[in-house]
């Protein structure tokens, strides 16, 4: 995986100025072109990361995914994966399968043919995942580690492997839950490309995609600006596969918003998420992580997140405009 890049943003000094005295970044401005568009309706970074981040009260319990695993299995347990085992202190721990020599176990799985993930306990953005694939490979990469879970290595459904088959290409789904119930505000389809395998995050360089919410229909990907030494590149088909991107259809999308709309009012009193899911090869799907302070830079490429009146009332509601 590449590190990433330093860019330098093609913005007047007057025009930055403005834009961080009203909270945005640099490249937010070049990926959502505000000389053409309102800024007035998007919300910015600034009240991204000091006001979002205060919605739910308990939000610890997701920044750790292996808590946020055991709420997850405890009430969704058909779509969750199986967390194989912990890390700690270079030797496994069961999780989700109860052996006594969980090493034993973990090492015939992966020689029956199967793979596991492993990515840290702690933090975002895909830092330091990776996918295992003999047992060779995993006694040699625990030793010295710490912090992480391995799970089991989700498939993806056909249409996804196709666009790039490199990484688990997941679905960033924005809810909230308000007076009037649990509502899906955004949702936005990630595909990974040779920058940020093997996962898909936006922050790796990988692509995102638009997702019209009542059809599953995509628009266009658009590449991080940060990747792209400050320009804006969209992106009709995958850069690497040359598969068509704009157009592709979300198997069972409807099904996939009833169910997360209902998941999220079974979640309440965590307000407002960003459900990181995955389409797999049966067409249903699977809850890879949820997010409490979801990034709103990609959810905001296709409409900016203002414009709609209801999760305009929630932020006034929460205090973050």
């Amino acid at each position: 995986m590449s590190g990433k890049p330093s860019t330098v943003y093609p913005i007047p000094l007057r025009k930055k100025l403005f834009l961080w005295s009203r909270g945005f970044y640099s490249k937010t401005a070049v990926l959502h072109n505000f000389d053409e568009n309102d800024v007035n309706l998007y919300l910015s970074n600034f009240s991204r990361i000091f006001r979002t981040s205060q919605i739910n009260q308990y939000s610890d319990m997701l920044w750790n995914k292996l808590s946020c695993h055991f709420m997850l299995q405890s009430l969704f347990k058909d779509v969750v994966p199986v967390v194989i085992a912990a890390v700690s202190r270079g030797k496994l721990v069961g999780i989700d399968i109860q052996e006594k020599d969980i090493l034993t176990w973990t090492c015939e799985y992966l020689q029956s043919g199967h793979r596991v993930f492993a990515k840290p306990i702690e933090g975002s953005k895909g830092k330091n995942a990776k996918v295992i694939s003999t047992a060779d490979e995993l006694r040699k990469w625990i030793v010295g580690n710490d912090g992480y879970m391995l799970c089991e290595l989700i498939e993806s459904h056909p249409y996804s492997s196709e666009i790039f088959p490199h990484s688990l290409n997941t679905i960033r789904i924005l809810s909230i839950v308000d007076d009037s119930g649990p509502y899906i505000v955004a949702a936005v389809h990630r595909f990974g490309n040779k920058d940020s395998a093997p996962v898909d995050n936006w922050s790796s360089g990988g692509l995102a995609a638009p997702i019209d919410l009542d059809s599953g229909i995509l628009s266009e990907a658009t590449m991080n600006p940060v990747f792209t030494s400050g320009d804006l590149k969209r992106c009709k088909t995958h850069p690497d596969t040359g598969a068509v991107i704009e157009g592709a259809v979300i198997p069972n999308w409807p099904q996939v918003c009833r169910s997360i709309a209902r998941m999220a009012e079974q979640l309440a009193f965590l307000p407002y998420l960003g459900w990181d899911i995955a389409i797999a090869p049966d067409g249903g799907f699977r809850v890879v992580e949820i997010n409490s302070n979801t990034d709103i830079n990609i959810l905001q490429i296709a409409k900016p997140l203002l414009s709609d009146e209801r999760l305009r009332r929630f932020y006034e509601f929460h205090r973050v405009i």
